[in-house]
């Protein structure tokens, strides 16, 4: 008969070597945009952080049709960068709401409608988790994201709880970081060429024939 492969022994043996990553073990890091003052101190934002989220990731897939049946084949890599939400409790200085409300404001004015350019509003949020002894077991880096959404605070006579603030941010992408503050692998690094796109000098038909140089090549048999 055949036995399984694992057993319970086997688990608790894992657990006694390496725990359990815990949900209230975290901290999410902010660096000020350049539309507040690069190096701003934001040590205060980040310590009221109570709820956030690690990004997911997805790959998109479409059906392909081969010998009348339906095979599904990747065509698109999504970092969900639409929307994370992060929530922060609200202190007697409302820092948090005025930090980002500040930062909102400067992306958008609200009274002549002008528009920031997205590198001056654009900022990085690092995501730790930590373990029981506080050290650093993991790490992203979200990469040019900015705050799209804050939602309404809700008051009442009859309720004396603190008061909590969800902020959504927009984002491009994010990056695992490894050990030595880099990103854990090249393709990671050079997701998206970021050197040539970013490059004003580059020639348009130059950039046309590295991506098609870039393309696989497939020869008919």
């Amino acid at each position: 008969m055949a036995t399984a492969g694992h057993t319970i022994a086997d688990f608790l043996a894992r657990v006694r070597e390496t725990d359990f990553a815990r949900a209230s073990r975290f901290e999410v890091r902010f660096q000020t945009p350049g539309v507040l003052g690069v190096g701003g101190d934001t040590k205060e934002i980040s310590l009221m952080v109570e709820d956030g989220l690690f990004p997911g990731i997805l790959v998109g897939t479409r059906p392909v049709r081969i010998n009348n049946l339906n095979e599904q084949r990747a065509n698109v890599i999504d970092f969900g960068g639409d929307a994370i939400t992060f929530t922060f409790l609200v202190d007697t200085t409302w820092a948090a709401k005025r930090f980002f409300q500040d930062w909102m404001t400067s992306i958008v004015n609200p009274v002549s409608r002008y528009l920031s350019y997205p590198s001056e509003y654009y900022s990085n949020i690092t995501l730790v988790s930590l373990n029981l002894k506080d050290e650093v077991i993991a790490e992203w880096e979200i990469i040019d994201a900015f705050p799209r959404s804050m939602a309404p605070i809700s008051v009442s006579a009859t309720n004396s709880e603190i008061l909590r603030m969800p902020v959504t941010f927009a984002y491009k992408k994010w990056l695992s970081i490894g050990q030595n503050g880099e990103p854990n692998s090249e393709s990671e690094s050079d997701y998206i060429n970021d050197n040539i796109v970013g490059d004003d000098n580059i020639d348009a038909d130059q950039l046309i024939n590295d991506v098609e140089n870039d393309i696989p090549q497939f020869e008919d048999t």
